[in-house]
Parts: C-alpha cells; sequence; structure tokens
C-alpha cells in the first residue's frame, strides 16, 4: 500500500508504524556490520529489537486475519495455534528449564556444536536440580561441595534442613562425601560413587580424597620428574602433575597458590578456532584457571594434575607467582617427535641468508631459521618475535586485520635447541605471498636486536 500511494504513507498512521517496526531490526542490523560494532554472547545487545519484530508479526498477523476467509483463514488460525501449542509442549516438557531455548532443526548436531551456538542456562537454574539429585542420592549427612559461582545461589533455594547439610568447601574432608570440581577433560576415577555432568565440560565426582589425590601423586612419582623447582612436575602420557611434599599451608584449597600455565602448539590450527586467534595473540595457549583449580592440599603435600589437550604441544611455560612476581617458572620441551635440527641447521646454511645479527637468519623454502654459535645458557630462554606483512592485507586472518600484519612469536624451547654450543630454531612462514618480515629477539625491557627483510621474489 505504501509503494502504491507513497505520499499517504504520511497520514496513514497504521501503515506508518508498521514500516517503522520494519526498518527498525534492518537498519539496526546493517548499522552493526557497517560499524563493526562488538556484540557480546549472542545477540544480547540487539534485544530491543524484540518488541518490534513481534509487534510486526503481530500486526501481520492480523492483517491475514482480516483479509482472508474460509479456508485460507482457518489454515492461519490453525499454524498460529499450532506454534503456540508446540512452544507450550516444549516448556511443559522442559521444566523448570524452559529459559533455554535453542531451534530443533539442529538436534542431529553435536552437544558441544549447541552449547557454542545456542543459549542453555543464562538463569543457573539446571545447578538446582544437580543439588536435588545429589540430595536424593546422600539422604543423610553432612554433604562437603566445592560450590562455584552458581552454587551460593542455588543452595539458597533449598529447604533450610537441606541447605544446613550442604556445607561450601574448597577443602576436603577426611572419611566425608566430598564433590570436587575436576577440570574440563579430566575425567573422574572409575571407583567414584557419583558423578554429575554440568555444562558439557565440567564434573562433579564424589571421591575419598586421599585416594584420588594418593593415586595421582603414586602415578607421579613412579615416572621421572622433567623439572625440580619448588614443584616436581611430572609426566604420565598426556597427564600433567606437580607434586609438593611438606607444602605450607597456604600453598593449597582457598586463597592458595596462583600459578600459570602455557602451552604452545606445535602448530596453532591443531586447536579450536577461538584458541588459535588467543595462540596468534599470545604465541600460547592460557591454561592457568585449570592449573589453579587441579591443586588440592593432602596430608601435608600438594598435587595438582591437568589432563593436557590433544594437540601436538611443542613446549609448557608454567610457574608460581606473587604478588611481588613470579616466583619460580620453568620451561618443558613437550614433542612427541623431536625435530631434527641438525638436518635443519645444514638445510638452513644451504639456503640464502636474509639477515645478519645476533642470531643470523636464513631462508630456505618457507622455512626460517635462526643460527647463533656459541649461544650460552641464557639463551635457553630466548624470546623472539615474528611480524609477517602480507602483499594482500585480505590474507591476514581476521583478528589480525587491523595491525597490518601477522603475529607467529615464538620462543627457543618451542621452536628450537641447543646443540653442541649452537642454538637452532625454525618458524615456518605462512603460504599467503608475503611483502615484509620483521623480526628480532626480545625481553621484558623491550627489542634485544631487530632484523626487517623482503622474501625473494615477494614470496
Amino acid at each position: 500500500r505504501g509503494l502504491r500511494r507513497p505520499r499517504g504513507v504520511l497520514r496513514n498512521g497504521p501503515l506508518r508504524f508498521g514500516i517503522l517496526l520494519a526498518a527498525l531490526p534492518i537498519a539496526a542490523t546493517v548499522a552493526v556490520v557497517v560499524l563493526e560494532s562488538n556484540i557480546y554472547n549472542g545477540w544480547r545487545h540487539l534485544y530491543f529489537l524484540y518488541a518490534p519484530l513481534l509487534l510486526l508479526a503481530a500486526f501481520g498477523l492480523h492483517g491475514v486475519m482480516a483479509s482472508a476467509s474460509g479456508w485460507p483463514r482457518i489454515g492461519a488460525y490453525a499454524l498460529a495455534g499450532a506454534a503456540v501449542a508446540v512452544t507450550i509442549v516444549s516448556m511443559v516438557r522442559i521444566h523448570p528449564h524452559q529459559s533455554d531455548y535453542f531451534t530443533v532443526l539442529t538436534d542431529r548436531t553435536t552437544p558441544e556444536r549447541l552449547v557454542s551456538r545456542y543459549e542453555t542456562d543464562s538463569w543457573d537454574l539446571a545447578p538446582r536440580a544437580v543439588l536435588d539429585a545429589i540430595i536424593e542420592d546422600h539422604p543423610s549427612g553432612t554433604i562437603y561441595l566445592r560450590l562455584l559461582r552458581w552454587g551460593g545461589v542455588q543452595r539458597a533455594t533449598l529447604p533450610p534442613d537441606e541447605r544446613r547439610r550442604i556445607v561450601n568447601t574448597a577443602k576436603f574432608v577426611p572419611g566425608a562425601r566430598n564433590f570436587r570440581e575436576l577440570p574440563a577433560g579430566q575425567r573422574c576415577p572409575p571407583w567414584a560413587d557419583y558423578v554429575v555432568s554440568l555444562y558439557a565440560n565440567t564434573l562433579l565426582c564424589v571421591v575419598d580424597t586421599a585416594t584420588y589425590y594418593g593415586d595421582l601423586r603414586r602415578r607421579a612419582l613412579a615416572t621421572e620428574p622433567l623439572v625440580r623447582s619448588t614443584y616436581d612436575i611430572r609426566r604420565d602420557g598426556r597427564l600433567l602433575t606437580w607434586v609438593r611434599d611438606g607444602c605450607p599451608p597456604n600453598d593449597g584449597g582457598e586463597g592458595g597458590p596462583r600459578f600459570f600455565l602455557h602451552l604452545t602448539p606445535v602448530d596453532g590450527a591443531d586447536v579450536t578456532p577461538w584458541n588459535g586467534a588467543r595462540i596468534r595473540r599470545h604465541g600460547f595457549d592460557n591454561h592457568d584457571n585449570v592449573l589453579r583449580a587441579a591443586l588440592a592440599r593432602i596430608d601435608g603435600n600438594c598435587v595438582a594434575a591437568v589432563l593436557l589437550p590433544d594437540y601436538p604441544i611443542a613446549a609448557i611455560r608454567t610457574g608460581q607467582l606473587t604478588d611481588d612476581g613470579v616466583l619460580w617458572e620453568a620451561v618443558i620441551p613437550f614433542r612427541e617427535e623431536a625435530p631434527d635440527y641438525a638436518a635443519a641447521r645444514r638445510e638452513a646454511l644451504a639456503g640464502e641468508l636474509v639477515a645478519r645479527s645476533d642470531y643470523d637468519i636464513h631462508l630456505a623454502g618457507r622455512a626460517l631459521t635462526y643460527l647463533r654459535d656459541g649461544c650460552t645458557d641464557a639463551d635457553a630462554d630466548a624470546r623472539f618475535f615474528l611480524h609477517v606483512v602480507p602483499a594482500d592485507e585480505g590474507d591476514l586472518p581476521e583478528h589480525r586485520r587491523e595491525y597490518g600484519f601477522d603475529n607467529l612469536d615464538f620462543t627457543l624451547a618451542a621452536r628450537g635447541a641447543r646443540l653442541h654450543g649452537n642454538c637452532v630454531a625454525v618458524a615456518h612462514l605462512p603460504d599467503y605471498p608475503i611483502a615484509r618480515v620483521r623480526t628480532g629477539q626480545y625481553d621484558g625491557t623491550g627489542a634485544l636486536w631487530t632484523a626487517e627483510f623482503a622474501p625473494p621474489g615477494g614470496e
């Protein structure tokens, strides 16, 4: 109607209002795209569009009902009624989690995809069901839980008698029912008598504390330590265990130590897209929170165990922090198959020397090799920056385009080795056409040396 009589739009209140309702969602969506606005956690910053969309649907339904007759009108009523009925049935079936929303068109996808793409439990109702299940399985006695953000809120909604039975504690009580949150990727031991899955990536287990962490400690002590420091760090397959005998009271449990755990992958493309982007920015995958959550103090000994991700890992940097800085740190080479750096050095020397500084830099194909003769113990902690400027910025990962270069920083521990007093490190350039490469070595105070060159032929 508006297209047939454009000037009549201004005099027709309902039509003018309908056009406004239709224009709002379109204009707001286009503005977000054009202005590259940050939209966090789905579409929460566009919730204001929900009202105009509902009103627009109501106008449309009213228009159909007013203009249709006979079977078309009956069909419209039937469709509207079916839509309402499906929603009511779904809400009743999933009560008290009817605030969750998703689309049935994705039922055949994996649970991980559903969790990552659709709203599940923003109101934290599911943990109340978890508490109810724990209480039902343990009808008497005190239950010790390491309550997270949701725990205190949901415990407050329990009947007073049941609420008093649940004690929030970060410590373990010997001989009691202790529920322990395990980090993502770990599994409850087979002798745990209760397992609850939360958010598809966290577990609560009822475990006997001494048995669980004692078993972890025994497994660790049967292996050779990778690091001897304030904590001995030992490896059993992909299980990495931190052990400290006779640790002080403040070294475990609530208010205990702050650890960091940084994993350098062999290839950032092996991990999830989110972590891959983070690795491109910082050079490592940050698992600090996983390690902190895994620590327990048993019989005066501190034990922490982390199941490492299944992507190939080049190196691990871990340590302990205080308010004054780093208390201790360690770099752990972690290569399933150690690269042949002697062969890499020979191939580099046969290639082209593209820069000369503290390290000579050779290019052979896409392999950039850093060589230094007579390196010292200080080189073991060498950190390099590697910034690649592409011939076409469109080749950059999306999160790097605002900077104009790709950040491929690395450490000698992750990409190199010391061979008979010589240091060798190898970094592979991306496969897109490259305009320039900036690289060098840095420490906490800034750059120690820099070099810049253009690959031969711009490639």
